[in-house]
């Protein structure tokens, strides 16, 4: 990629921000991108939005739990039913490291960003292990889908 194609960087950067592994790191492949543009504008896209979606989640949660304290001050606020049981599950098995590194190639990163707010809470280190695995991911998936990209054209 001789000359610079801002739609494509800017598609690709959206993309990894929101979907890394279903969508933005194929994408780049796809563009023609090399393993160093790859590596950069797919990390700082996923980067990026781990940052942006941790402070944006972490504000939605904190509004959401204010108003249900404010209407609905009774609630009970531990109930151990089948789901509640079902996450302390996946919280003791996996651990942010855990949903940190299967967020990205799996979902989205939003959806993993929430699961970890949600369950540790400590938006420095949901950002850090976020930030690893969207690296560790885009250096997994780019020699993967250049290795087979020739059966697919």
């Amino acid at each position: 990629m001789q000359d610079l194609d801002w739609a494509k960087i800017i598609s690709v950067f959206i993309s990894c921000a929101l979907k890394p592994g279903i969508v933005g790191i194929p994408l780049a492949v796809t563009y023609g991108f090399s393993f160093f543009e790859t590596l950069i504008v797919c990390s700082l896209g996923g980067i990026s939005g781990t940052i942006v979606f941790t402070y944006l989640i972490s504000g939605i949660l904190k509004v959401y739990l204010r108003l249900m304290d404010r209407f609905f001050p009774n609630r009970s606020k531990r109930k151990f039913g089948w789901f509640n049981r079902f996450v302390i599950k996946v919280k003791k098995t996996f651990g942010l490291v855990g949903i940190a590194f299967i967020a990205p190639p799996i979902s989205s990163i939003p959806v993993g960003v929430f699961l970890a707010l949600r369950f540790f809470g400590d938006k420095k280190k949901v950002i850090t292990w976020m930030s690893i695995s969207v690296v560790a991911w885009t250096l997994v998936l780019y020699f993967v889908l250049h290795s087979f990209k020739g059966l697919f054209s």
